[in-house]
C-alpha cells in the first residue's frame, strides 16, 4: 500500500481518518500572490519572540513556536497539510503494514555539508533519538519502533514492537526532522547552535538575544508547481523582539515583515493598515497555570481545587487579551475534532476557596517577562489574594523560568501554548503523562497514562474521542492545571509577503514565501 492518492492516504495505518476531523480552515498557504510569477530573491525579517533554546530537533521542547525556525533548516521524510493529507517530502513514497512501515527515499539530496542523505542517515537519526543515552525530548513519540533497517541506499524500514496509528504524525514533525549525522558527529555538544539539514535554508548565524539568519540552499531538492526551484527568498533573519509594542512597530513600519505572535490589545491597532494583513487561520494562545503536584501545597487536591476556584477566568482574559478570546475547559478548541460540549471548566467560587484555605498558605506564581504573562500574573496575584492565599509573582525570563519548571523548583507558573494541532497526542502527552517531556506539574498518574496511551493506541475515532474526554476530565477533576482564556491569534504579515505555508497549528514554512514588491 503506498500513498499515490490523497484518498488511499486515508489508509495509512488509519490514521488521516482520525486527523480530517479537525475543521479548522484548510488550504497550504495563507496567502496567494497578486497575478504575477512569484518573484525571486530578497530578504525576509520575522519578529520571534521565543528565541529557541536549541535548534537541534531531537531535544526542541517549546511546542508552539520551535518548529517555525527548525523548518527552515530541516525535512522530514514526509509532511502534512492542515487538511490532514501527507504528502511526500524527503521520501517519494511509502507503505505500511501493522507492524512495518517502509519508505522510499528521494535520490540525490545532500545535506546542507555535502554528505549524502540516504536510508544510513536516516536510521542513524531515529536510532539517536530511541537511544537512551542521548535523553532526546521525542524518545516517547518514536516508543513503538523497534529496529530501522538499511534496505539500501534509498530503501528504509521501521520494524514496529505494536501498531502505532501515529507514527505518521510524528515523522511529519520534530521527531522526523534529519540532521547530518556527519555533523553531528563534528560539533558534539555545538551542534545545538551550527544546525545542518537538507532544509530550504543553511545556517549562518546566531546571535543570542538578538537575531538568526540563514541563507537561500541554492541546492535545495523541491521545486514549485510550475517546476521553478525552491526557496524563492535569498536570506531569512529571525530578529528576537521578545516586547510587543516593539513588535507591533516592526511590522507596522517593515522593519520585519513577519511576527510569530502578538497579543491582541496591539494587533488590534493595525487593523485599519493597508500594509498589513492579518489573518485569522483559527489558531488559539491557550493560557494556563500548571501547579506543582511534588510539594506542598499543591500536593493536595484540596488546595489545588481552591486554587482554581479563586480564579476568573473570564475577567483575566478581558484584561490579557482585550476581549478577543474564548473559554474552554481544556486545550481543546471548538473546531477540534474531539471537542466535547459535556466537558465544562470549573466554577468561578471564591466563597468555596476561602473555606478551603484554612492555614496560612503561601505561593509564588511564575511568569514569563513578556506581555501579557506578567499582567496576567497580576491578576491572579489579586484573585488568589482575595480568597486566602499569601502570593507572591516572579516574572523571569524564558528559560530561567523553563529550567525551574524542569525541576519542579516552582508553585504555580503562567504558560501558553498554541492550539490546535493535528492531532490531541501532539499537545496532551508532552505535559500530563508520566514520561512527557515538558511534565512541568510532576504528575505520575496512571490512570491518566493508561487512557492516554488508548487514544494513543487506536485509528479508531469514537475510542479515541471517548479516550481524550476522559483524559481531560481527569485532569479538570484533579485539578492538575487551571485552564484559563483562549486568546485569538492571527498571522500578521506584510502584505506583500507572500507564500506563506502553515501547518494546522500556525507554524509556518519559508521555502515558498517571496516579496510580491
Amino acid at each position: 500500500m503506498s500513498h499515490p492518492s490523497t484518498s488511499r492516504r486515508a489508509a495509512l495505518i488509519g490514521l488521516a481518518a482520525v486527523l480530517i476531523g479537525s475543521t479548522v480552515a484548510c488550504g497550504s498557504s495563507a496567502s496567494s500572490g497578486t497575478g504575477g510569477a512569484p518573484r525571486t530573491g530578497g530578504t525576509v525579517s520575522v519578529g520571534f519572540d521565543n528565541e529557541p533554546t536549541t535548534l537541534d530537533p531531537a531535544f526542541s521542547s517549546q511546542i508552539s513556536s520551535d518548529r517555525s525556525v527548525l523548518n527552515l533548516f530541516y525535512d522530514t521524510l514526509l509532511r502534512q497539510n492542515r487538511d490532514g493529507a501527507f504528502v511526500p517530502a524527503l521520501a517519494e513514497k511509502w507503505e505500511a503494514e501493522p507492524r512495518a512501515l517502509t519508505f522510499k527515499l528521494r535520490a540525490g539530496v545532500k545535506f546542507h555539508d555535502g554528505t549524502p542523505f540516504d536510508a544510513q542517515a536516516v536510521a542513524a537519526n531515529i536510532n539517536r533519538v530511541l537511544d537512551p543515552a542521548t535523553k532526546s525530548t521525542k524518545t516517547s513519540a518514536l516508543a513503538k519502533v523497534a529496529t530501522v533497517q538499511v534496505v539500501d541506499d534509498t530503501t528504509v524500514r521501521f520494524n514496529l514492537k505494536d501498531p502505532d496509528p501515529l507514527l505518521l504524525v510524528q515523522l511529519a514533525h520534530e521527531p522526523g526532522m534529519m540532521v547530518s549525522p556527519a555533523a553531528l558527529k563534528a560539533k558534539g555538544d555545538e551542534y545545538g547552535r551550527n544546525p545542518v539539514g537538507t532544509g530550504p535554508f543553511t545556517f549562518d548565524q546566531w546571535r543570542s538575544k538578538v537575531q538568526l539568519t540563514a541563507n537561500r540552499n541554492t541546492s535545495y531538492w523541491a521545486e514549485d508547481a510550475s517546476g521553478n526551484q525552491l526557496p524563492r527568498l535569498e536570506k531569512v533573519v529571525v530578529r528576537f523582539i521578545t516586547e510587543p509594542k516593539v513588535l507591533r512597530t516592526e511590522i507596522a513600519t517593515g522593519g520585519v515583515q513577519l511576527v510569530r505572535a502578538l497579543p491582541p490589545e496591539e494587533f488590534a491597532q493595525l487593523a485599519s493598515d493597508r500594509q498589513v494583513t492579518m489573518d485569522d487561520i483559527g489558531v488559539r494562545r491557550a493560557y494556563y497555570v500548571a501547579l506543582n503536584t511534588t510539594r506542598a501545597p499543591f500536593n493536595d487536591p484540596k488546595m489545588r481545587a481552591a486554587f482554581t476556584a479563586a480564579v476568573d477566568r473570564s475577567a483575566i482574559g478581558k484584561v490579557a487579551a482585550a476581549d478577543q478570546f474564548d473559554l474552554a475547559p481544556s486545550f481543546a478548541t471548538k473546531s477540534d475534532w474531539y471537542h466535547d460540549d459535556s466537558i465544562t471548566s470549573p466554577s468561578f467560587d471564591q466563597k468555596a476557596a476561602k473555606a478551603a484555605v484554612t492555614t496560612p498558605t503561601s505561593i509564588t506564581v511564575l511568569a514569563r517577562r513578556r506581555a501579557p504573562d506578567p499582567t496576567i500574573a497580576e491578576l491572579l496575584q489579586a484573585q488568589l489574594s482575595d480568597a486566602g492565599f499569601t502570593v507572591k509573582s516572579e516574572v523571569l525570563e524564558l528559560q530561567t523560568q523553563l529550567d525551574r519548571m524542569r525541576k519542579q523548583d516552582f508553585d504555580a507558573a503562567v504558560l501558553v501554548v498554541d492550539v490546535p494541532r493535528l492531532d490531541p497526542s501532539l499537545v496532551f502527552d508532552p505535559y500530563f503523562t508520566s514520561k512527557g517531556s515538558n511534565n512541568w506539574s510532576g504528575l505520575n498518574d496512571k490512570t491518566l497514562d493508561d487512557v492516554l496511551s488508548l487514544a494513543r493506541s487506536t485509528d479508531d475515532k469514537t475510542v479515541r474521542g471517548k479516550a481524550y474526554g476522559d483524559a481531560q476530565r481527569r485532569i479538570l477533576d484533579q485539578r492538575y492545571w487551571t485552564f484559563l482564556h483562549q486568546a485569538k491569534s492571527p498571522l500578521i504579515r506584510r502584505t506583500a509577503l507572500q507564500g506563506v505555508v502553515l501547518n494546522v497549528d500556525g507554524q509556518w514554512r519559508l521555502d515558498e514565501a517571496y516579496l510580491d514588491r
